[in-house]
């Protein structure tokens, strides 16, 4: 069993246990929650290692859970993924903004026809990965 250990004064501390099995979890949540935010906001792993200044092959070692990714690394994949730390760590579901645009056009509707925003959404996404596809299959 691994354990953690807290700080609570200099003259204190508190012993956390903590199972041998949940890093290898909460990598792979974090690697799932990077590629997602990426993906998200339609970057290529090239465009965020040319941002973060690092090479490529470690945005997909982050991806991937082979590779933790630092404090610094984190604060600068939030900023720039436009996602909550938290989020990005797999601690909480990110919020829905009750002023967005969106949930202010679509307040007042039925339920039937925010279903139908929501089917539109998803054919919209469905068509910009097809489009982004092909656009990267002609460079």
């Amino acid at each position: 069993m691994k354990v953690a250990w807290r700080w609570l004064s200099p003259l204190q501390r508190l012993e956390i246990e903590m199972p041998q099995d949940a890093e290898p979890i909460e990598n792979q949540i974090v690697a799932g929650r990077l590629k997602a935010a990426r993906e998200a906001v339609g970057f290529t792993q090239e465009e965020v290692s040319g941002a973060l200044g690092i090479p490529r092959t470690s945005v997909h070692a982050f991806e991937a859970g082979k590779r933790s990714v630092s404090a610094l690394e984190l604060r600068r994949l939030s900023r720039l993924y436009r996602r909550n730390i938290e989020w990005l760590l797999g601690e909480d579901v990110e919020p829905v903004e009750s002023d967005s645009a969106l949930h202010r056009a679509t307040r007042e509707l039925s339920d039937e026809d925010r279903q139908q925003v929501v089917r539109f959404a998803e054919f919209l996404a469905a068509g910009m990965t097809r489009s982004q596809s092909a656009e990267k299959s002609g460079e």
